[in-house]
């Protein structure tokens, strides 16, 4: 891409890997990737970040376009910039957009284009072993992201990465008001917009100009630390509930729950096993959907929800409630009762039969009902070994969920 387009080069400053895998919280196969390509607008141009009318979104100036380009040196540098910006000087999120996806297709049409029945962009891969991999790429939009499907031509490899453009802002550009101050002004300096627009545009006259912030980069220092070793872990089993539930709330979300609960909790509760910890996030989990609302971590007055159907979000929230009280209620005498809302019965079944979770004595000679509670009176303590060890196989798992429950 800085080959294709000069002001891109001149612009981009590096690849930010960001989302769940990055992060520790993915669950199931690594096949999906975020990478922001991260830029920086001219400092002579004197840019400058707005905290506007709609929160979680910022607006985008520049001060002294004019002064800044009649500088011959600045102006060989950066005389297409203008392009982005509207008739005010406001960074647009169009604009951008539109830019982005020019430079992304024409870097692939410098691959070639392929020749065969498949669609697309061909291109070799050479990999350590003095092996080529044939690689096909196609590009769909999913804004604020431009998503590269790959596919190995061998069938191997299929992964998704979304190219995300997105412009930094030093410490000093920090939203203020409402917003919470840098918990790392030292080691985490920077912060990012990202072209995504509010869903609530009522009074937005110029909705391209608003901006997403993004703090990914103190986001994941906080959730990096002594408490990880829960903490993360729980995170995925959250996100695998979502997914065996099938119910529609963003993996950033359930990520925002955690942040608040790193706030609101004395940290020796990380320190607990990992079933409380658990149970404490699943708690607090429900209790958001129940009221129909998940602040924003950086600044509470945005509901990261509020766009969501009231019905969606009752359904999802009884949902929860009633796992908790079937957990509450058999916890001591069904070892599995966690892991029959994460994964199917087959699946159970088979950790029925491993003597690892339940001791030599205990495990069945055969498969047992799923509906009978309190079979073969296990030990107390199973109940906590599954959970745990369900997500210990989280933490190295990449293929199927039977691997969140095994023995560890």
């Amino acid at each position: 891409m800085q080959k294709i387009n000069p002001l891109f080069k001149q612009m981009f400053e590096r690849t930010f890997y960001g989302g769940s895998y990055y992060d520790g919280i993915k669950v199931g196969k690594p096949e999906e990737y975020d990478l922001d390509l991260v830029l920086n607008l001219p400092v002579l141009s004197k840019p400058v970040v707005e905290v506007g009318d709609k929160p979680g979104f910022v607006q985008v100036r520049i001060m002294e376009f004019d002064k800044f380009l009649n500088q011959p040196d600045q102006y060989k540098k950066y005389d297409k910039i203008k392009t982005l910006f509207d008739d005010r000087m406001y960074l647009s999120t169009e604009n951008v957009l539109r830019w982005t996806e020019k430079i992304v297709t024409l870097a692939l049409n410098d691959m070639g284009r392929t020749n065969s029945d498949r669609k697309g962009f061909k291109f070799n891969v050479e990999l350590s072993d003095n092996e080529t991999l044939v690689m096909y790429a196609i590009v769909a939009k999913s804004y604020p992201a431009f998503t590269l499907k790959l596919d190995s031509e061998d069938g191997r490899i299929k992964l998704d990465i979304d190219l995300v453009p997105c412009f930094q802002f030093k410490d000093n550009q920090w939203p203020r008001g409402q917003y919470r101050e840098n918990p790392f002004p030292r080691q985490r300096d920077k912060f990012l917009v990202v072209p995504k627009k509010p869903r609530d545009t009522k009074n937005c006259d110029n909705i391209d100009r608003y901006w997403r912030l993004s703090f990914q980069e103190q986001e994941r220092a906080l959730i990096t630390g002594p408490m990880t070793n829960t903490l993360k872990p729980a995170i995925r089993l959250l996100k695998k509930l979502r997914d065996h539930h099938k119910h529609s709330i963003a993996s950033y979300h359930i990520k925002t729950v955690s942040l608040w609960q790193l706030l609101e909790v004395d940290a020796e509760k990380w320190r607990l096993p990992l079933s409380s910890v658990f149970m404490m996030m699943l708690r607090k989990y429900a209790e958001t959907m129940n009221d129909k609302c998940i602040p924003y971590y950086w600044n509470k007055e945005f509901n990261m929800i509020g766009h969501y159907a009231e019905v969606t979000l009752k359904d999802i929230g009884n949902t929860l409630n009633n796992i908790i009280k079937t957990i509450d209620r058999y916890v001591d005498s069904d070892p599995f009762i966690v892991a029959k809302f994460l994964i199917g019965p087959a699946e159970i079944e088979e950790l029925r039969m491993d003597p690892s979770i339940l001791g030599k004595k205990y495990a069945p000679k055969k498969p047992q009902p799923l509906t009978q509670h309190g079979v073969n009176e296990p030990p107390p303590q199973s109940t906590t070994r599954t959970v745990e060890t369900s997500a210990a196989k989280a933490n190295t798992s990449t293929d199927t969920s039977s691997q969140w429950c095994r023995a560890s």
